[in-house]
Protein backbone atom coordinates (compact mmCIF):
# COMPACT_ATOMS: atom_id res chain seq x y z
CA UNK A 1 0.00 0.00 0.00
CA UNK A 2 1.48 3.25 -0.82
CA UNK A 3 1.83 5.89 1.82
CA UNK A 4 -0.99 8.14 0.26
CA UNK A 5 -3.70 5.42 0.73
CA UNK A 6 -1.79 4.84 3.94
CA UNK A 7 -2.33 8.67 4.78
CA UNK A 8 -6.00 7.96 4.02
CA UNK A 9 -6.31 4.81 5.50
CA UNK A 10 -4.95 6.50 9.10
CA UNK A 11 -7.62 9.24 8.72
CA UNK A 12 -10.50 7.42 8.60
CA UNK A 13 -10.23 4.94 11.49
CA UNK A 14 -9.59 7.70 13.34
CA UNK A 15 -12.88 9.46 12.12
CA UNK A 16 -10.84 12.44 11.21
CA UNK A 17 -11.07 14.95 8.19
CA UNK A 18 -8.34 16.25 6.59
CA UNK A 19 -8.80 19.54 8.50
CA UNK A 20 -8.73 17.45 12.12
CA UNK A 21 -5.44 16.29 10.74
CA UNK A 22 -4.13 19.52 9.19
CA UNK A 23 -4.93 21.40 13.11
CA UNK A 24 -3.08 18.68 15.08
CA UNK A 25 -0.08 18.98 12.83
CA UNK A 26 -0.25 22.69 12.47
CA UNK A 27 -0.05 22.21 8.65
CA UNK A 28 -2.90 23.86 5.96
CA UNK A 29 -5.71 21.10 5.10
CA UNK A 30 -4.19 21.81 1.38
CA UNK A 31 -0.65 19.76 2.39
CA UNK A 32 -2.68 17.00 3.32
CA UNK A 33 -4.58 16.77 0.41
CA UNK A 34 -1.39 16.76 -1.44
CA UNK A 35 0.11 13.63 0.28
CA UNK A 36 -3.34 11.88 0.18
CA UNK A 37 -3.19 12.25 -3.75
CA UNK A 38 0.16 11.65 -3.78
CA UNK A 39 0.94 14.55 -5.20
CA UNK A 40 4.04 15.77 -2.75
CA UNK A 41 5.69 13.59 0.33
CA UNK A 42 5.99 15.54 4.60
CA UNK A 43 9.97 15.40 4.95
CA UNK A 44 11.27 13.69 7.78
CA UNK A 45 10.27 15.74 10.53
CA UNK A 46 6.88 15.93 9.95
CA UNK A 47 6.84 11.63 8.93
CA UNK A 48 7.58 11.35 12.70
CA UNK A 49 4.84 13.41 13.89
CA UNK A 50 3.07 11.72 11.17
CA UNK A 51 4.06 8.35 13.04
CA UNK A 52 3.20 9.90 16.62
CA UNK A 53 -0.46 11.07 15.87
CA UNK A 54 -1.35 7.92 13.95
CA UNK A 55 0.61 5.73 16.64
CA UNK A 56 2.57 3.60 14.34
CA UNK A 57 6.07 3.05 13.23
CA UNK A 58 8.32 4.71 10.32
CA UNK A 59 7.93 1.33 8.52
CA UNK A 60 4.90 1.22 8.37
CA UNK A 61 4.22 4.42 6.86
CA UNK A 62 7.36 3.77 4.31
CA UNK A 63 7.00 0.04 3.56
CA UNK A 64 5.84 -0.80 0.15
CA UNK A 65 5.95 2.59 -1.38
CA UNK A 66 9.63 2.31 -3.40
CA UNK A 67 8.45 5.99 -4.92
CA UNK A 68 8.64 7.61 -1.39
CA UNK A 69 11.63 5.93 -0.75
CA UNK A 70 13.19 6.57 -3.68
CA UNK A 71 12.25 10.28 -3.06
CA UNK A 72 13.81 10.71 0.04
CA UNK A 73 16.92 9.28 -1.30
CA UNK A 74 16.86 12.11 -4.02
CA UNK A 75 16.38 14.25 -1.12
CA UNK A 76 19.02 13.21 1.11
CA UNK A 77 21.24 13.46 -1.82
CA UNK A 78 20.25 17.02 -2.79
CA UNK A 79 21.02 18.57 0.56
CA UNK A 80 24.38 17.09 0.62
CA UNK A 81 24.90 18.45 -2.68
CA UNK A 82 23.38 21.65 -0.96
CA UNK A 83 25.35 21.32 1.80
CA UNK A 84 29.08 21.09 -0.10
CA UNK A 85 28.04 24.94 -2.33
CA UNK A 86 26.73 26.16 0.92
CA UNK A 87 30.21 25.82 2.19
CA UNK A 88 32.35 26.53 -0.69
CA UNK A 89 30.53 29.66 -1.32
CA UNK A 90 31.22 30.28 2.09
CA UNK A 91 34.56 29.94 2.15
CA UNK A 92 34.58 32.14 -1.37
CA UNK A 93 32.69 34.97 1.07
CA UNK A 94 35.42 34.98 3.69
CA UNK A 95 37.97 35.28 1.14
CA UNK A 96 36.23 37.90 -0.98
CA UNK A 97 35.37 40.04 1.82
CA UNK A 98 39.12 40.12 2.69
CA UNK A 99 40.37 40.28 -0.49
CA UNK A 100 37.94 43.50 -1.04
CA UNK A 101 39.17 44.79 2.22
CA UNK A 102 42.45 44.91 1.32
CA UNK A 103 42.30 45.97 -1.94
CA UNK A 104 42.86 49.70 -1.30
CA UNK A 105 45.68 49.35 1.03
CA UNK A 106 47.45 46.76 -1.74
CA UNK A 107 50.26 48.54 -3.54
CA UNK A 108 49.63 47.21 -7.00
CA UNK A 109 46.03 47.61 -6.79
CA UNK A 110 45.87 50.55 -9.89
CA UNK A 111 48.04 48.39 -12.28
CA UNK A 112 45.87 48.34 -15.53
CA UNK A 113 47.23 44.80 -16.36
CA UNK A 114 45.51 43.47 -12.95
CA UNK A 115 42.23 44.83 -13.13
CA UNK A 116 40.61 41.88 -15.06
CA UNK A 117 41.64 40.00 -12.12
CA UNK A 118 40.26 42.37 -9.79
CA UNK A 119 37.03 41.89 -12.27
CA UNK A 120 36.90 38.48 -12.06
CA UNK A 121 36.87 38.58 -8.39
CA UNK A 122 34.32 41.02 -7.94
CA UNK A 123 32.23 38.58 -10.13
CA UNK A 124 32.82 35.58 -7.90
CA UNK A 125 32.54 37.71 -4.74
CA UNK A 126 28.96 38.53 -6.32
CA UNK A 127 28.05 34.85 -7.12
CA UNK A 128 29.22 33.34 -4.73
CA UNK A 129 27.02 35.36 -2.20
CA UNK A 130 23.82 35.22 -4.24
CA UNK A 131 24.26 31.73 -3.64
CA UNK A 132 25.47 31.82 0.03
CA UNK A 133 21.96 33.93 0.61
CA UNK A 134 19.94 31.88 -1.88
CA UNK A 135 20.94 28.23 0.06
CA UNK A 136 20.76 29.78 3.70
CA UNK A 137 17.57 28.68 5.94
CA UNK A 138 16.98 32.39 6.93
CA UNK A 139 14.25 30.78 9.49
CA UNK A 140 17.01 29.91 11.23
CA UNK A 141 18.36 33.17 12.16
CA UNK A 142 15.74 34.39 15.29
CA UNK A 143 16.58 37.44 14.88
CA UNK A 144 16.36 39.19 11.86
CA UNK A 145 17.09 42.67 13.39
CA UNK A 146 20.12 41.69 14.75
CA UNK A 147 21.44 40.86 10.94
CA UNK A 148 19.79 43.96 9.79
CA UNK A 149 21.90 46.06 12.20
CA UNK A 150 24.71 44.40 12.06
CA UNK A 151 24.89 45.02 8.16
CA UNK A 152 24.00 48.44 8.32
CA UNK A 153 27.24 49.12 11.08
CA UNK A 154 29.65 47.23 8.68
CA UNK A 155 28.60 49.18 5.69
CA UNK A 156 28.47 52.57 7.77
CA UNK A 157 32.19 51.78 9.08
CA UNK A 158 33.15 50.56 5.68
CA UNK A 159 31.90 54.22 3.82
CA UNK A 160 33.28 56.12 6.77
CA UNK A 161 37.20 54.03 6.15
CA UNK A 162 36.98 53.88 2.48
CA UNK A 163 34.64 56.71 1.04
CA UNK A 164 36.68 58.88 -1.17
CA UNK A 165 37.46 62.27 -1.39
CA UNK A 166 37.83 65.17 -3.39
CA UNK A 167 36.34 63.63 -5.93
CA UNK A 168 35.30 66.18 -8.82
CA UNK A 169 31.06 66.42 -8.79
CA UNK A 170 31.06 65.33 -12.20
CA UNK A 171 29.51 61.99 -14.22
CA UNK A 172 32.67 60.38 -13.48
CA UNK A 173 32.66 61.41 -9.92
CA UNK A 174 29.02 60.69 -9.21
CA UNK A 175 29.96 57.10 -10.84
CA UNK A 176 32.81 56.53 -9.00
CA UNK A 177 31.38 57.07 -5.99
CA UNK A 178 28.33 55.09 -6.33
CA UNK A 179 30.43 51.78 -7.29
CA UNK A 180 32.17 52.72 -4.17
CA UNK A 181 29.08 52.65 -2.24
CA UNK A 182 27.97 49.67 -3.52
CA UNK A 183 31.06 48.29 -3.08
CA UNK A 184 31.04 48.88 0.57
CA UNK A 185 27.34 47.38 0.78
CA UNK A 186 28.32 44.05 -0.68
CA UNK A 187 31.71 44.05 1.67
CA UNK A 188 29.13 44.64 4.62
CA UNK A 189 27.01 41.82 3.44
CA UNK A 190 29.71 39.59 3.11
CA UNK A 191 31.08 40.05 6.28
CA UNK A 192 27.62 39.94 8.13
CA UNK A 193 26.62 36.40 6.26
CA UNK A 194 30.10 35.64 7.58
CA UNK A 195 29.32 35.92 11.00
CA UNK A 196 25.35 35.28 10.98
CA UNK A 197 25.44 31.54 9.03
CA UNK A 198 28.43 30.38 10.36
CA UNK A 199 26.07 28.17 12.43
CA UNK A 200 24.71 26.82 9.84
CA UNK A 201 28.04 26.25 7.70
CA UNK A 202 28.92 24.33 10.81
CA UNK A 203 26.00 22.04 10.76
CA UNK A 204 26.06 21.69 7.45
CA UNK A 205 29.89 20.89 7.49
CA UNK A 206 29.15 18.19 10.47
CA UNK A 207 26.44 16.43 8.30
Amino acid sequence: MKFADKMKLYRHQKGWTQQDVAERLLISRKTISSWENGRSYPDIFMLVQISDLYHVSLDDLLREDHEMINNYKEEHTMNKRVGKIFAICYFLNIIGAIVTMLKPILPFRSHYSLKPVFTIISFIIVSSLIILVSYADWSKIKNKLGFWVTWLIITLLEVRLTFPVNVPINDNGIGYICGTLTGNVLVALCLTCTVWLFPQFKERRAK
